[in-house]
């Protein structure tokens, strides 16, 4: 893990990582990258932290039917969204820009003791938000209970919904479903939706699941049929995420001055969060520190 004191070390670092640049019209190549004020934090995003998991989807269906006007776009738009507003969701945010991620690692007055981390993910597969892989993972999202999922019955679904990527028999179409349910974290690119996304450089990882158990039923209208039972996915260190992952390590005692380093080139709490409430916060702050109060 390098460690690094000065925006100058970490650009230096960031420097000597191979970027490569590709693109498809349904996936491209992205580095994305993480900072967290607290390298004690794990790599999870909000569900799997607050014990939520299996009450997912009606978690979302809940807030739809309360606020359906706050909720029109796509489901992704829409999970980004509930999120952004505080609702646990299995998405983590991250960010295309180095030093989005260095200001999150420095900046969490609560924590201001702690050394922080960047995590850094190069050359990641990204999906576009619009593709039919994250379409078809916003289905299961929105409308399954992990705890009993029929892949067949959503197989039979997903063949017609999606014929770009399941397709064949419906054992094969059960078995590319699986696939997809089970990648640890998978990495979306979103449209830019929102000014807080815009100015972040915003970009997700959508956490996956595990196959805990699965079992035939034996109620006489399902017999035979075979039912899923998922978990969160389990991720024990970035290289679960992507095998190159790196990390940058932010000693505490550095927080405070790389902060103002970031301030002075544009990277600062008005920048990064455009609503009308950090903006005064970010006055605020500046004022206090800066004003002159002697004659």
């Amino acid at each position: 893990m390098k460690e690094i004191n000065s925006i100058a070390e970490y650009l230096d670092y960031i420097s000597e990582i191979k970027f490569l640049a590709k693109r498809t019209y349904s996936v491209g190549c992205y580095t994305f990258f993480r900072g967290q004020a607290n390298i004690e934090w794990k790599l999870t995003p909000g569900l799997y932290r607050s014990n939520l998991f299996t009450s997912e989807s009606l978690l979302l269906i809940e807030l739809q039917h309360i606020c359906p006007e706050e909720f029109l776009t796509n489901r992704f738009e829409t999970l980004v969204k509930m999120q952004h507003f505080g609702l646990p969701t299995r998405l983590l945010d991250t960010t295309t820009n180095p030093l989005v991620a260095l200001y999150f690692a420095c900046k969490d007055d609560h924590v201001s003791e702690k050394d922080g981390i960047v995590y850094i993910f190069p050359n990641l597969p990204v999906m576009w938000s619009t593709s039919q892989v994250v379409d078809l993972i916003m289905d299961f999202v929105f409308e399954c209970n992990p705890s009993l999922v029929y892949l067949e019955g959503v197989a039979d679904i997903s063949q017609q919904k999606y014929p770009l990527i399941i397709k064949g028999l419906i054992s094969e179409c059960t078995r590319s479903i699986l696939h997809y349910y089970t990648i640890p974290a998978m990495a979306v690119m979103p449209a830019k939706t929102n000014e807080r996304i815009e100015a972040q450089d915003g970009a997700f990882l959508i956490f996956g699941m595990n196959v805990q158990n699965k079992r035939s039923s034996v109620n006489p209208g399902t017999k035979g049929r075979v039912y899923y039972n998922f978990k969160p996915a389990e991720i024990s260190s970035p290289q679960d995420i992507c095998r190159e992952a790196e990390m940058v390590l932010i000693p505490s005692k550095s927080k405070k001055e790389i902060l103002k380093q970031l301030d002075l080139v544009g990277f600062n709490e008005r920048k990064l969060f455009p609503d009308l409430e950090h903006k005064i916060q970010y006055i605020i702050r500046d004022v206090l520190a800066n004003r002159f109060n002697g004659f």
